[in-house]
């Protein structure tokens, strides 16, 4: 660890999105608490419209991998990464949730969850993701993350048994990374202005 970063600056500083676990045995009860502290969130309104299933049947992560359609990557020669993951986190909105909030008496006054121009619920989805990843890397794992486009969504929710009432953003993975085989292309780094102070600064 670097002494020149804080605890968290070095977590946030080493994480990486890896999509190469190795199959390993590991102890799903060091993870069990991901999930709550993932969702420790300030969501708009306190809505409370952000919720994390966590899955960690060996069998049931193969079951999702083959939804995910891994079979067509590993035949394209990319390594294995779904089904050999420890873990799995879909983070599930509640739309809903939002509105019937802002229905309520005390925030009369404020705009509608229906008129937001950014709607705050994606808000709160990307800080339960950024928690649980940050979880994930406090556990000496690494983390992925895949969306639902190109599956089968309907037939995941059936899986899974989640209303269709709840929308799943996306599918965070959690195992440990295998360099074996893996061929280390060197990336182009593209100098780009990240951070402004006080203005915007090109």
């Amino acid at each position: 660890m670097s002494e020149d970063f804080t605890y968290l600056e070095n977590l946030i500083s080493n994480r990486k999105v890896v999509r190469n676990y190795k199959k390993i045995e590991f102890d799903p009860e060091k993870l069990k608490n991901i999930s709550k502290f993932s969702v420790k969130i300030p969501t708009a309104g306190f809505s409370r419209g952000i919720e994390i299933l966590q899955v960690t049947n060996k069998q049931n992560i193969k079951n999702i991998a083959e939804h995910f359609n891994e079979l067509e990557y590993i035949k394209k020669g990319k390594p294995k990464w779904i089904s050999n993951s420890i873990c799995l986190f879909f983070i599930l909105l509640n739309e809903n949730a939002y509105h019937q909030r802002y229905e309520n008496p005390d925030k009369i006054k404020s705009v509608s969850s229906k008129d937001w121009d950014i709607p705050y619920w994606y808000v709160d989805a990307g800080a339960a993701m950024m928690n649980c990843m940050l979880l994930i890397e406090e556990q000496e794992l690494k983390s992925g993350f895949m969306g639902l486009h190109n599956t089968d969504r309907d037939g995941i929710h059936k899986m899974l048994n989640v209303p269709n009432t709840y929308k799943i953003i996306g599918m965070i993975t959690a195992g440990v990374e295998d360099n074996i085989g893996i061929d280390k292309k060197s990336k182009t780094k593209i100098k780009k202005k990240l951070v402004h102070y006080e203005q915007f600064n090109k």
